[in-house]
């Protein structure tokens, strides 16, 4: 009987998935079932009552340097890989084109 079979990926996940839902399953067995308590899901703020509020994040920041280093890589790696030669003016059009997206990033549109 050939055993190699065990060793392709796909028998190797599902052999590894089907141990691992019976260890899950035995945890689940033997764990001790929670009590509720009063008090357990209040916020806790070093013994203080504690008035929550709605907080906003502010992610606008993160997602204009985000998509400027986007750009500023695709802008390189495009470049970098561009022939030379006669055809090498395409790499100005190419960054002209750049810098105007770039510029757009800092326009304030709120």
């Amino acid at each position: 009987m050939d055993l190699s079979i065990l060793l392709s990926p796909p028998v190797a996940f599902l052999v590894c998935f089907g141990i691992c839902l019976a260890l899950y399953g035995l945890g689940r067995l033997v764990e001790e079932k929670a009590r509720p308590t009063p008090g357990k899901y209040e916020p806790y703020a070093c013994g203080e009552e504690y008035v929550a509020r709605k907080m906003e994040f502010g992610y606008r920041r993160f997602y204009i340097a985000a998509i400027f280093f986007t750009i500023m890589h695709v802008a390189v790696l495009t470049v970098a890989t561009m022939p030379g030669g006669a055809g090498a003016w395409r790499a100005l059009v190419y960054l002209v084109a750049i810098a105007a997206s770039i510029s757009c990033l800092y326009v304030d549109f709120d």
